[in-house]
């Protein structure tokens, strides 16, 4: 018998091993030191290594690299301070993220250093981080502050003015946050985020035909920018503009085929015209870009219980969890309706998990607070109140006190229901891992479609972005004919979130009723 012997296999061949990306990151690794090595302050070289072992889910190494930057006095420090802000941020570390920011600010202040970039000078842009953090911990007077005195310093910024006009659209102070909105609009017509709060807001006053105009403005030049789109067409739709307002949808939907909410809201407007076939087949467009928004199986649900298929409902809103852990609108309406059929433990038991998830969604407390009504539990209302009230504030500027530290958990949350959904590795795909020498948290993400973790670690989208006739579809008009509450209105996100979870086209069989 011939004994063939293995051939020694060159860097080219097709071992999996070679395109391993566990072995790419520890080339990387070596990479970066060397460069660092070389220039012991070169910030930017930092700064990328630390945001790619963050990428990759090594959270307390890229902390790490951070902090070694920060020690090594580095040029370009608020790079490097931003990147360090968005390690504590992505772990839901709000007050070590704040901290950071400020002594990124205090440092850069004190610095005469000149930074040229592609995204024009980082100075101001750390200030807009640091401004939207306080903003989204409701610390509006701190956000305020942080705004008015970059713009002080840095002039006609579009994302500074923008921020301090959401400030003032959060205070109810219309002409101060228009006279911002303008600024931010004419410092930077491509800012399609200035026209979609500035229109919004405008709508939400009354002025339509104001509104109506800023948003054609948007469109013609941000084409390309799904919310200004839904923002349109929702208000239109308001309006009982109906015919106006599916041809802003159709439209959208041509320009940017991907904006999944868009689907999602012309879906809404053929419900509320009894249109359900119509309805179904939009959610299914939207399904098979990204069966991983939980709006999308809230509207399929909704268009199932119109028809009074309430078997059918449930059965979808528990999928939208499976797919969507982090919803918190899913808790709360499954929870809603197990509660109405007497199932009130399970109900109990959604709403809190809910809470654990997402600690600002208030209708999972008004939901909580019925529910222990209707059973006279006057101990547990008390005990929720005294929770509400600690993450909740009708004065805007006095921050509840709890109010970063609900933020905080609702990171926290996210990036621990998101692991437990993309990082099971079936056994057998386990064993090959370990016998090719793959990560297998990097093979797990592979798996699942996703080579790097479920977050987006652009600072400015881990900072949630309160705009209006928000990236996720406002159900409010739905859900307000049957008695529920208002849906919260957020601001564009990315189109580019269509890439998750779209492996597997879905049709209505693969709905489970």
């Amino acid at each position: 018998m011939i004994e063939i012997k293995k051939s020694q296999k060159s860097p080219n061949s097709k071992d999996p091993r070679v395109h391993s990306p566990a072995l790419h990151l520890s080339n990387a690794v070596d990479l970066f030191e060397k460069a660092i090595a070389v220039d012991p302050r070169h910030g930017a070289v930092y700064n990328a290594y630390g945001t790619l072992l963050l990428r990759r889910g090594r959270t307390d190494v890229a902390r790490e690299i951070f902090a070694r930057a920060v020690a090594a006095n580095c040029t370009d420090i608020t790079s490097v301070y931003h990147g360090y802000a968005k390690v504590e941020l992505s772990e839901g570390n709000i007050d070590a993220a704040r901290t950071i920011l400020r002594e990124g600010l205090r440092r850069t202040n004190l610095s005469d250093e000149s930074i040229s970039s592609s995204r024009t000078d980082r100075k101001p842009f750390l200030s807009h981080a640091l401004g939207m953090l306080e903003l989204n911990s409701h610390r509006v007077a701190d956000a305020q502050e942080v705004f008015y005195e970059a713009i002080e310093r840095f002039g006609n910024n579009s994302q500074l003015l923008l921020g301090a006009g959401l400030c003032e659209v959060r205070l109810g102070k219309d002409v101060a946050a228009r006279g911002l909105l303008e600024r931010s609009v004419y410092a930077d017509r491509r800012h399609a985020h200035a026209w979609q709060v500035w229109g919004v807001m405008e709508g939400r006053a009354g002025n339509f035909r104001a509104a109506k105009t800023l948003f054609e403005g948007g469109i013609k030049y941000c084409p390309e920018h799904g919310a200004l789109w839904q923002a349109y067409a929702t208000m239109e739709s308001r309006l009982g503009n109906f015919d106006v307002a599916a041809r802003l949808f159709a439209t959208g939907i041509e320009k940017c085929s991907n904006h999944v909410p868009l689907y999602q809201a012309w879906a809404c407007l053929e419900l509320r015209g009894g249109n359900f076939a119509a309805a179904k087949k939009l959610i299914l467009e939207s399904l098979n870009r990204n069966k991983s928004q939980g709006a999308t199986w809230l509207v399929a649900a909704k268009i199932e219980e119109k028809q009074d298929n309430l078997k059918g409902m449930e059965s979808l809103l528990r999928q939208g969890l499976e797919h969507d852990p982090n919803h918190a609108p899913l808790y709360c309406n499954l929870a809603n309706h197990l509660v109405q059929v007497g199932k009130y433990d399970e109900g109990r038991q959604l709403l809190e998990t809910g809470l654990k998830i997402d600690p600002l969604h208030a209708p999972l407390y008004h939901s909580l607070a019925e529910l222990e009504a209707s059973v006279f539990n006057l101990e547990g209302l008390a005990v929720l109140n005294r929770r509400a009230a600690a993450v909740f504030n009708n004065n805007a500027l006095e921050p509840p006190p709890e109010s970063s530290a609900a933020w905080g958990n609702k990171i926290k949350m996210k990036k621990i229901m998101s692991e437990r959904s993309h990082r099971k590795l079936p056994k057998k795909v386990a064993a090959v891992a370990r016998e090719l020498d793959i990560d297998e948290d990097v093979a797990a993400n592979a798996a699942s479609g996703e080579w790097e973790r479920d977050v987006d670690f652009d600072f400015d989208a881990l900072v949630e972005f309160p705009g209006g006739y928000g990236d996720d579809v406002d159900l409010s008009d739905i859900f307000l004919q049957d008695g529920g509450q208002e849906g919260s209105l957020n601001g564009d996100k990315s189109d580019g979130a269509h890439r998750k979870g779209k492996n597997d086209f879905v049709t209505m069989k693969d709905i489970r009723f």
